[in-house]
């Protein structure tokens, strides 16, 4: 048989006949309506005069030489209230190319150009004859089997300038299937592994040999139009398998989706009441007919008419403008103009794109003719917007990450208050590359910001540090004299009393004088000359061999030295710095709902922190001073809180340490601009440095007139140089006094000595309150903000 043109095989010899026809006419002719039976009969007998449409044949030529009478046969078939309404054809056996069509059917195929080729993709000879040799077991042999077909058709619709698809369902009713001689008998074995190899052609015509049976009879194609299912399912497709030519091809769906031919599709981007062009130079992209151009569009103010802003924005509905003309009448607004300045739009669609609760952007619809789209245009596009916002969401994510990479990448770990700012770095670097231009990271800067900095410093850490050396380095000596000597009274060496000689040297320079250098000096000593020396007489057993045990007994494995007091020092600090930190850290989590600020913590021999807030740190809120204020007392109160975690830590750390809390208090606002090479931020410009030189020598600072350092423990001490900024720290410290937080009457007020450069620094020192009760006391820093005010 023939198939899109070319001889195939095909498990059965197909004849065209009406035999289903002429029986039922048969019957017809019986009938008792007299005018039914009498046309019954009349084309009986014109039938009769040709055998063939009874007993087939296969030339199509015969279907040209009698087409008078298959044309009465066929419309026997086809009543006329469904002549223009279906889409259906008469075809020859498991040929799909029709012989007689509805008037509807002919319709689409003058409209197709007149040439039209009945050609289906994803269809190939080996299906088709699968197929047939299924439909041959189901019909003669009538064993259950899932029927197949041809799937479906595109077919262009010129007038319309667009390409229509149909699927194509099959109606094999009125053909029988007869065995010839060559047709092996099928058996119930044989349907089974037939089932279980459903797609082996050469399994199907062992079964079924080509031309093994005659197939005689129509078939009857019904076409439906499932463009609109087609579309949808094509731009599913499209939008999540990204493809070069995906947005073509999104295109083309649309148009075929809402059947305009030259409808427009477009996509903006929308963020912080922003409209932004999601049109990226590196790609192609759907064009934003909003904004042209332009990068972004702002819809606050005037830009948009009231029923556009909340339609759009509050509602998040689809705004449906049928006549741009019109529109911009009424609403008269920028948003409106930029849309009449599109000469070819007549009707705009444009539609929230909504994931959960979030506004990703909006997606645009654009005709050349007014009308054309309309609110009846909702119902398509209902179903396809849930598509796009998966889509779209998932593009996002993906941008969001690869920006994430860049800034980490660029810039490390940066704080949520300030990530915004580094996103729209991240997105021009990203902007750059796409453009294969060379990707600059600008510097990140944040103008007029009130610095707030804090520290709770372990007092004399490196004094206990170095005793807690000492200490290991003794016990070291100790017990390496215990195995020379013991050595010396088993056999007398002079080597070994010159290494007692110098060990005792070493023991002197740790107890008298010992400098940043010694402890490798005599680590380098003990590996290069006690330990041969050790080897050697723990080869010779017995006794000496358990005082060399008893000695390597006392050293830690992996340092190969004896560390117990510095395990116990470094033990308790670091216990110290993490539970700080970490109180530190949930804490400031809840300083963010104030207002947004940065901030960030290092941990040292203790920790210390910066804190900056000011508007341009924030990009949606509105600054006022009253949230620096709220910060600087939360800031008084967690140190309350940090002393008093201290304390209650202090009684179980394996060495007891002290510490000495700092607050300096900068009353002028000040620039900070993130450094790429050191990955943090530093403030800006020569006058500001001054802030940073007080934060790094303060601590260190004396009273003046004294030798006395301004930060003691058990007290905090708040540096500053405005008194406006000191009567307000000392309501702060009268008002936690009457909480029990601070000690009454401790408050000193005091004058620092000068530092380089700088000169006129003042402190207010107050004594904690240690209470245990208070560590995790709840506070509302507005309500205590507001009892201040009150008193």
């Amino acid at each position: 048989m023939i198939f899109n043109g070319k001889e195939i095989e095909f498990p059965a010899i197909t004849k065209i006949s009406f035999f289903k026809v002429i029986e039922t006419l048969e019957q017809q002719a019986k009938d008792n309506d007299k005018n039914v039976a009498r046309f019954a009969k009349e084309l009986l007998e014109e039938s009769k005069q040709i055998p063939e449409l009874k007993e087939g044949f296969e030339d199509r030529k015969f279907l040209d030489k009698h087409r008078p009478i298959i044309n009465k046969l066929s419309r026997v078939l086809f009543p006329d209230a469904l002549l223009n309404n279906e889409i259906k054809g008469l075809i020859p056996p498991f040929d799909f190319e029709p012989f007689y069509l509805s008037t509807r059917f002919q319709s689409i195929l003058d409209n197709a150009g007149g040439n039209f080729k009945f050609e289906f993709k994803d269809f190939n000879p080996d299906l088709l004859y699968i197929y047939g040799a299924s439909s041959i077991l189901a019909s003669y042999y009538k064993y259950k089997i899932a029927s197949g077909g041809p799937g479906t058709i595109d077919i262009e619709d010129k007038k319309a300038k667009m390409t229509r698809v149909y699927h194509m369902a099959y109606n094999a009713d009125l053909m029988e299937m007869v065995p010839t001689a060559a047709a092996p008998k099928i058996t119930e074995a044989d349907y089974k592994a037939l089932l279980d190899d459903f797609y082996n052609v050469n399994l199907w015509k062992e079964k079924f040999p080509p031309n093994s049976y005659i197939m005689r009879g129509i078939g009857i194609a019904n076409l439906m139009d499932v463009t609109l299912d087609r579309s949808i399912s094509s731009i599913t497709s499209n939008m999540l398998h990204k493809a070069e030519d995906s947005i073509d091809k999104i295109a083309q769906n649309m148009r075929n989706l809402f059947g305009i031919s030259d409808l427009e599709t477009g996509f903006v981007e929308f963020d912080n009441n922003l409209f932004y062009n999601a049109k990226k130079p590196h790609e192609k992209a759907m064009n934003s007919f909003l904004l042209g151009d332009e990068i972004q569009f702002s819809c606050e103010g005037d830009t948009m008419c009231s029923y556009s802003y909340k339609k759009l924005i509050v509602d998040k509905k689809p705004l449906v403008i049928s006549d741009i003309d019109k529109f911009n009448e009424l609403s008269n607004s920028s948003f409106s103009k930029k849309l009449k300045k599109h000469k070819k739009v007549g009707s705009y669609i444009i539609a929230p794109l909504i994931n959960g609760e979030d506004l990703l952007g909006f997606m645009e619809l654009a005709s050349p003719r007014k009308y054309e789209l309309n609110g009846a245009s909702i119902a398509h596009l209902e179903q396809i917007m849930p598509i796009f916002s998966m889509a779209i969401s998932r593009f996002k994510r993906e941008a969001q990450n690869l920006r994430e990479a860049i800034i980490q990448q660029e810039c490390t770990t940066i704080h949520s208050a300030v990530k915004w700012r580094f996103d729209e770095e991240a997105n021009k670097f990203m902007g750059a590359q796409f453009r294969n231009e060379q990707p600059i990271f600008e510097d990140i800067v944040f103008n007029d910001v009130y610095p707030l900095y804090g520290q709770l410093d372990i007092k004399g850490s490196s004094t206990k540090r170095n005793k807690a050396i000492k200490a290991d380095l003794l016990k070291q000596v100790r017990g390496i004299r215990k195995v020379l000597s013991g050595a010396l009274k088993v056999k007398t060496m002079p080597v070994y009393e010159q290494l007692l000689y110098r060990l005792d040297v070493f023991k002197d320079e740790v107890r008298m004088n010992m400098s940043s250098g010694s402890e490798q000096k005599i680590q380098n000593f003990m590996n290069r000359e006690i330990k041969p020396v050790l080897n050697q007489l723990k080869s010779e057993g017995g006794d000496m061999a358990q005082l060399v045990d008893n000695y390597r007994a006392m050293l830690n494995p992996e340092l190969g030295t004896v560390y117990e007091q510095r395990r116990k020092f470094d033990s308790s600090v670091n216990i110290l710095n993490q539970t700080l930190a970490s109180m530190l850290d949930q804490k400031q989590v809840e300083a963010q709902k104030m207002f947004p600020h940065y901030f960030e913590r290092y941990k040292t021999d203790g920790v210390e922190y910066n804190m900056y807030i000011g508007q341009s740190i924030s990009s949606k809120e509105k600054f006022d001073h009253v949230f620096l204020d709220n910060l600087r007392l939360w800031q008084l109160i967690v140190t309350c809180e940090l002393e008093n975690r201290f304390h209650l830590l202090n009684k179980n750390l394996e060495t007891p340490l002290e510490i000495a809390s700092l607050l300096l208090v900068y009353s002028s606002p000040l620039s900070i601009h993130f450094r790429m090479d050191e990955k943090r931020f530093d403030v800006e410009g020569a006058y500001n440095a001054r802030y940073e030189i007080v934060k790094k020598r303060v601590d260190k600072a004396h009273i003046k007139g004294t030798t006395e350092r301004i930060t003691t423990p058990g007290k905090i001490a708040i540096i500053y140089t405005s008194e406006e900024d000191a009567r307000d720290y000392r309501e702060y410290i009268e008002f936690l006094e009457s909480k029990g937080h601070l000690k009454e009457g401790s408050l000193e007020t005091l004058e620092l000595e000068d530092l380089q450069g700088i000169s006129g620094l003042k402190a207010l020192r107050v004594e904690v309150n240690y209470n245990e009760k208070k560590v995790n006391a709840e506070f509302s820093v507005d309500k205590l903000l507001e009892e201040i005010k009150g008193n």
